[in-house]
């Protein structure tokens, strides 16, 4: 086995010990000519939505209301619906001379662009807002709708919602199987596992161990979390020779899938798409595909692994 190699694949291991069903996997479709003209409705887009974002910055009325289609309205967090172009203006007159308004008490941050035609989007955010000085801020939801007019990007209207977030261990119920002592077997390795909740069940804790047949055992430590920006399952893991990764998860129906990236100890980039589900309380599997070791095609592989049974 090629030393790189072995790494990576020590280190894949090692990150999503336990799960996943197989899935068949297929091979990404060309990308269509069509392609390339999304790519640059979007990148015209995001460049509008930054212009946008610096205008607010800078309190500048005008450059604000250019942003916006003559019949733009805006529905707050509360519910209020206002014309967007009339409360401009009213912001102008009280500015005076001056043309600039105070700086907003907020920040916002885009999470998503999505087309429903090449001249509309819809732009969902999150929005982070200080109601009252000292307060903390109170995060919250948007979605803008953005139309091209005449080859300018144009809002046509905001909604915003306040968000207001479940228990953290709610995001893991689909997880919670994994808790308990596992241990697993493959072609070329086999490896021990323990999942255990972190307090207030706020993240997952493994502590793995593998024990390949040709290299040198391997243990590594992962917490599996919740980006409440992103709003995702996330997961960082370090590993005893020196590697680290991290993963990104998303739900598919019963499974789970994980993309994941990381350094191998000499450096090297790694990057694997990792599967998982249960297949009953006791019985798991977990492949790992596409692996990419320093731009080169890595190994697949696939472990199952079974509950350990409680000492009587």
């Amino acid at each position: 086995m090629h030393f790189c190699h072995s790494r990576a694949w020590l280190l894949m291991v090692a990150t999503a010990f336990v799960a996943q069903p197989l899935l068949a996997v297929a091979a990404p479709p060309n990308k269509p000519a069509a392609t390339t003209a999304a790519s640059s409705d979007e990148a015209s887009l995001r460049k509008a939505v930054d212009a946008y974002r610096e205008a607010v910055e800078h309190g500048d009325v005008d450059a604000i209301a250019a942003f916006w289609a003559p019949d733009a309205d805006y529905v707050d967090h509360l519910g209020h619906a206002y014309k967007i172009q009339a409360a401009i203006a009213q912001s102008k007159r009280r500015a005076g001379d001056d043309d600039h308004i105070p700086q907003p008490s907020q920040k916002t941050e885009t999470l998503a662009i999505r087309f429903l035609t090449a001249d509309v989007a819809f732009e969902d955010g999150i929005i982070q807002r200080t109601i009252s000085p000292g307060d903390s801020q109170s995060p919250g939801r948007y979605c803008a709708v953005w139309v091209k007019r005449d080859g300018q990007w144009l809002i046509d209207g905001v909604r915003e919602s306040l968000y207001r977030a479940p228990p953290t261990a709610d995001h893991f119920q689909d997880l919670a199987w994994m808790i308990g002592d596992w241990t697993a077997e493959g072609p070329h390795a086999t490896a021990e596992a323990t999942c255990s909740w972190g307090p207030d069940k706020a993240y997952i804790l493994r502590q793995v161990k593998v024990a390949p047949k040709d290299d040198k055992p391997i243990s590594a430590t992962q917490w599996i979390g919740w980006d409440p920006v992103h709003q995702r399952i996330r997961s960082f893991v370090f590993d005893s020779h020196g590697g680290f990764g991290e993963g990104i998860w998303a739900k598919d129906g019963d499974a789970w899938i994980v993309t994941t990236s990381g350094v191998l100890p000499d450096g090297k980039h790694t990057s694997a798409t990792n599967l998982y589900s249960r297949v009953d309380d006791n019985t798991a599997v977990w492949e790992s595909v596409d692996e990419i070791v320093d731009g080169k095609p890595g190994l697949d592989f696939r472990l199952r692994a079974t509950r350990k049974q409680a000492k009587k």
